[in-house]
């Protein structure tokens, strides 16, 4: 008896051990699924040569997978009225539902101007809604083209 009443003090002074400061744990909200729009790409770009600037709307879908630590992974499609295309999808997610992730980006319709390949986006998910953001210059070869700069606005429900 009097070794049990030992051990349980011991155990008790061990558990009293360690910092003064409360250990925090955060948890990461679950945004895996599949987002998508109508519209949801907005792309606004900028010829450097002669400033000549515009803009474009395509469709598309995010798909995400998410690790236990926050880890993301999936791929995004862009679809009619921009040139189909579908690009690779790694980053991560923070507690507060902000994410940073590396994908591709839509091409133009019309000219010569290539995809961006491994843009990185910055933005949040909150209430079912990704919103994120994203720049990149690009070459776009032809007759009085060359470099342009594209900002890609991505905004999409989850289905």
């Amino acid at each position: 008896m009097r070794s049990r009443v030992f051990a349980l003090l011991a155990l008790g002074l061990l558990a009293g051990c360690g910092s003064d400061s409360p250990t925090t744990v955060t948890s990461l909200p679950n945004v895996a699924g599949t987002y998508n729009a109508y519209n949801m790409w907005l792309v606004q770009f900028k010829r450097f040569h002669d400033g000549y600037s515009g803009s474009f709307n395509c469709s598309g879908s995010v798909t995400i997978v998410q690790s236990s630590a926050g880890q993301l992974s999936g791929f995004a499609v862009v679809s009619a009225p921009c040139p189909q295309l579908s690009f690779d999808l790694t980053g991560s997610v923070a507690s507060d539902g902000s994410v940073t992730f590396t994908t591709g980006g839509p091409r133009p319709s019309v000219g010569q101007c290539p995809a961006a390949l491994d843009t990185t986006y910055t933005g949040l998910i909150s209430d079912k809604v990704l919103s994120a953001r994203s720049g990149a210059d690009i070459f776009c070869p032809g007759p009085g083209e060359g470099q342009h700069h594209f900002d890609y606005v991505l905004t999409a429900r989850l289905t």
